[in-house]
């Protein structure tokens, strides 16, 4: 398996999904074709499908699946009708992720809110912003390192694009030349 380690760069994409914005002005809404809520003892589990869709503040999630664990608050009794902390979300199949200005596509994604660790997965997996484009079978955050992973697979090598890079000064055979005759032709 290739590996290619990526630091700062697309790392806000998953720093958004991870931390919940304190100033959020927009409540999470999820509608899909079915759900289902099972209340256990330790927390909650929440399994939406088809035609999945979350809209939260800066952030448009579709999906075939969703499924999303809470933790129960430790002082709070079981029949508390409080969500708890979350702490893991997995989409599945047809897997888009839009947030500002990225686009994160592929066919699972899985958020771990107490690591910090956001999975992307697929063949490939693609994040696209102002700044380039990832491609891979996975692509990994960590939230606080300051790094990201872009892994390959057999036959899908990791891939990055990005902008244009500046012309670099001209190195080379025949340099001497080229600069004797730049010289020549001013008056």
């Amino acid at each position: 398996m290739r590996l290619l380690i990526l630091n700062l760069l697309f790392m806000p994409f998953a720093l958004n999904l991870l931390v919940a914005d304190e100033n959020a002005t927009r409540p999470t809404t999820i509608e899909s074709d079915t759900a289902e809520l099972v209340t256990t003892k330790a927390g909650h589990r929440f399994y939406f499908a088809g035609k999945v869709i979350v809209v939260g503040t800066d952030l448009l999630l579709n999906c075939d699946e969703l499924e999303i664990l809470s933790e129960r608050e430790s002082n709070s009794s079981e029949s508390s009708s409080k969500v708890g902390k979350i702490s893991l979300m997995v989409a599945r199949g047809n897997v888009s992720i839009k947030q500002k200005r990225s686009l994160g596509t592929g066919e699972k994604a899985t958020m771990q809110a107490d690591t910090g660790l956001f999975i992307l997965h697929g063949s490939p997996a693609v994040l696209v912003d102002e700044r380039g484009k990832l491609e891979g079978n996975e692509i990994v955050f960590e939230r606080g390192k300051g790094r990201a992973e872009l892994r390959g697979g057999a036959g899908n090598r990791p891939r990055v694009e990005l902008p244009e890079l500046p012309a670099l000064p001209y190195v080379g055979r025949g340099s001497k030349k080229k600069k004797s005759m730049q010289g020549k032709s001013k008056p």
